[in-house]
């Protein structure tokens, strides 16, 4: 496996060389930020340019690709004024996430207020919730249960900024997270977290796998909903 920080650290060599004063920020997100990736974990690395086209974003590909593994990295790509007019219920977490490696994140965002933290996680809560209900009526009963493992990946990300707006302490590793949990959120926590028990359990009664996570994300969109106007 690959070692991250050397990775990295050639990686904003060769994207200063190619594209000079227009990058303005290079960080790192996702699994291997965690310390939690595998040998087949994409490489998340994120990267802000002045402007965004179609031929920046070819060297920009030639410049990953060319890397060790190049073929593994992904992330998020933006040009400036885009991330300035982004909408700010989606970069909360989005700044947590991220380890910056060149520039400073921080000037490039807009301003993010508690209200837009709460609006964020709102959203990705009736997402789970929305995808949850869909699958079990609409997938095939057959693999519907495999299918739901993406809803238990999300969930990971979406109790953090519950987690979060609870106790104001953002916890940046799985296992973090998993000490501040208890009962029914730290089952789904673990399920995320170890394949075999999930499998188990998909095998014992994949039904429950669905109500667990129909049963929380109703009461935390109904939670995160008191939120929303005792801070508006």
């Amino acid at each position: 496996m690959i070692s991250v920080e050397s990775w990295m650290n050639e990686a904003v060599i060769r994207l200063q060389e190619r594209f000079g004063s227009r990058l303005l920020f290079v960080g790192l997100q996702g699994s291997y930020r965690r310390g939690e990736a595998r040998e087949d974990s994409d490489i998340d690395i994120l990267t802000i340019l002045d402007t965004l086209d179609v031929t920046t974003l070819t060297a920009y590909r030639e410049v990953l690709r060319s890397l060790p593994e190049g073929e593994k990295a992904c992330g998020f790509t933006c040009g400036r004024e885009e991330l300035l007019t982004w909408p700010p219920f989606d970069l909360f977490q989005f700044a947590q996430d991220t380890d910056a490696w060149y520039g400073d994140l921080a000037s490039l965002i807009p301003p993010i207020m508690r209200l837009d933290t709460v609006a964020g996680a709102r959203m990705a809560v009736s997402n789970l919730h929305h995808y949850t209900a869909y699958l079990y009526v609409s997938g095939d009963e057959a693999t519907r249960a495999d299918e739901l493992k993406g809803a238990y990946k999300g969930f990971f990300f979406a109790m953090q900024v519950v987690q979060y707006l609870r106790s104001g302490l953002y916890a940046q590793t799985k296992k973090e997270l998993l000490s501040a949990l208890s009962g029914d959120e730290a089952e789904l926590l673990r399920y995320s977290m170890n394949p075999i028990c999930y499998e188990e359990q998909k095998t014992q009664n994949p039904d429950s796998l669905f109500q667990l996570m129909l049963a929380w994300t109703g009461n935390v969109m109904r939670e995160l909903a008191q939120k929303s106007v005792s801070q508006g």
